[in-house]
C-alpha cells in the first residue's frame, strides 16, 4: 500500500489546542501516523496551508441538483444516478468526509461508495424523511 505524507502544514487537531506545524502519514485513505519527520512514498508540501480533519455535513440531499421540479421529472429515472455521483464527489472536494442525507438517497448508492465505483464522502441516510411534526 503507498504510503502518503503531508509534510510541514499548520494542523488543527480539533482538540482545542492551537494548530501546530506537523507531518501527516495516510495509508488506504486512513490518517495512520500524526508528527514530525514521517516517512513516506509520496510527499505533499503542505507548507503555509492549514490541514484540517474532514467535515461532517448533517443535512444534505446527494439526490437533488437544483429546485426545478417539473424539470426533474421530465427526466429519464436513471439521470439522477449521474447526479447523485456528480454531487458527492463535489462535496468531497469541499472537504466533507462524511454527510447524512435527510431524503432522496438510499442504500444501492451507500454501497456504490463503499465498493468504489463513485467518490465521494461517507454516507448515512435516512429511511424517511427528517423532519418535526408540529400539531397546533
Amino acid at each position: 500500500m503507498v504510503r502518503t505524507v503531508v509534510r510541514g502544514g499548520q494542523v488543527f487537531d480539533g482538540t482545542g489546542a492551537d494548530p501546530a506545524e506537523a507531518d501527516i502519514t495516510f495509508e488506504g485513505g486512513r490518517i495512520i501516523d500524526v508528527g514530525h519527520g514521517l516517512d513516506g512514498d509520496v510527499l505533499i508540501d503542505a507548507s503555509g496551508m492549514s490541514i484540517i480533519p474532514g467535515l461532517f455535513d448533517c443535512h444534505v440531499h446527494v439526490a437533488v441538483s437544483g429546485a426545478d421540479m417539473p424539470s426533474m421529472t421530465a427526466r429519464p429515472f436513471s439521470y439522477q444516478f449521474y447526479e447523485v455521483a456528480q454531487n458527492l464527489s463535489r462535496t468531497l472536494d469541499c472537504g466533507i468526509t462524511t454527510v447524512r442525507d435527510a431524503c432522496g438517497a438510499d442504500l444501492g448508492m451507500v454501497h456504490a461508495l463503499r465498493n468504489g465505483l463513485i467518490d465521494g464522502p461517507r454516507m448515512r441516510v435516512s429511511i424517511t424523511v427528517l423532519g418535526e411534526n408540529h400539531r397546533v
